[in-house]
């Protein structure tokens, strides 16, 4: 894992980009892994804090903190978190397979072996093993005691075939639903204002109001107006300069409302008489506005430069129709494309 980040580190990638090396490939080696062998629970933690390291620094190794809890990471999409697997959770039912096997006596060399070696006639879901047993043996153990909370005997052994992607489902469990998902992850949207947008619905920006409060800035005026406090709530979009863009992108698209909070603006949405392909639209600008906010914010930050109001609705246009323009869907009515190639 650390050699390849070495490599993937000397490049400028967004937090999009190493979301994704870390789920497809850093994620995947140790799942690759923990179908061979048993990994002990140092290692399994080290993994998480390279990916950790990784995601939030760019880096194998990193003091910085995480924005968001790596648990609230792990949950899926819908749930608010990347979709990341915890690796913890992955490595139990991953060994679930050897439990199953014993418990639906699976006909191979190996269950025969331990069947005559440690259990011989006693019952396996109910086994307790020795002190004299081996590590790999007790992990084993162990394992079936952590499946026994929340399967029961019957249930396990009905399983025709393992799979460890229901296992850990089951080990995951029921997680609360947001009410922002599909903004964030609309597929119109470009991939890379996906993170950015991701952190602000949830207000983990590093604001500066955020960082005067733990005492990295001096000051908790925004960066752009210098008028109010810089927290989420006033960047988006209660800041003079933010509003103006937000209501030259409302008459851009047409969107009838009067909400300005992010949250308030998604749910009129959401639930306005609008095609599902308008609603799509509406949300990647939406989205791109956010990036394009936070973008104008850390150029005031290191360039002392704020770009004008129409040069960023300008940006703002030019980037959703591109990004729409290249995914098109399929099947889009064509009222709804009209409409869309009007704009």
């Amino acid at each position: 894992m650390t050699a390849r980040i070495k490599i993937w580190s000397s490049r400028n990638l967004s937090y999009t980009a190493r979301m994704q090396l870390v789920n497809y490939v850093l994620l995947s080696l140790h799942m690759y892994w923990t179908q061979i062998y048993v990994l002990p629970k140092s290692v399994l933690q080290d993994i998480v804090k390279i990916c950790r390291a990784f995601l939030w620094s760019g880096h194998a190794y990193s003091s910085k903190p995480s924005s968001i809890a790596w648990e609230r990471i792990c949950c899926d999409k819908q749930s608010g978190g990347l979709g990341f697997r915890d690796v913890l959770l992955w490595n139990i039912a991953s060994i679930g397979k050897y439990v199953w096997a014993l418990a639906t006596k699976q006909d191979n060399v190996w269950i025969k072996w331990v069947t005559s070696v440690y259990l011989k006639d006693g019952e396996w879901w109910d086994y307790q093993p020795n002190n004299t047993a081996s590590w790999y043996w007790k992990q084993v153990c162990s394992t079936k005691d952590k499946l026994k909370l929340v399967f029961t005997e019957a249930e396990f052994g009905a399983m025709s075939k393992y799979s460890v992607k229901q296992v850990y489902n089951k080990l995951a469990g029921n997680r609360p639903k947001v009410h922002w998902d599909r903004l964030v992850w609309n597929r119109l949207n470009t991939p890379k204002h996906r993170f950015i947008s991701w952190l602000a619905i949830q207000s983990r920006l590093q604001t500066t109001a955020k960082m005067a409060k733990i005492g990295i800035s001096s000051s908790a005026s925004c960066l752009i107006c210098g008028q109010k406090d810089e927290d989420h709530h006033h960047l988006f979009f209660d800041c003079s300069y933010n509003k103006e863009c937000l209501d030259a992108m409302k008459a851009w698209l047409g969107i009838n409302t009067t909400a300005v909070d992010l949250h308030q603006l998604y749910r009129s949405i959401k639930h306005g008489r609008h095609s599902k392909f308008r609603k799509q639209v509406y949300y990647a600008a939406i989205v791109a506005l956010v990036y394009l906010i936070w973008r104008c914010r850390n150029t005031s930050l290191w360039d002392q430069l704020v770009p004008a109001v129409k040069v960023t609705v300008g940006t703002l246009k030019q980037t959703v129709k591109s990004r729409i323009q290249a995914i098109l869907p399929k099947y889009v009515n064509k009222k709804d494309n009209s409409w869309f190639v009007s704009l």
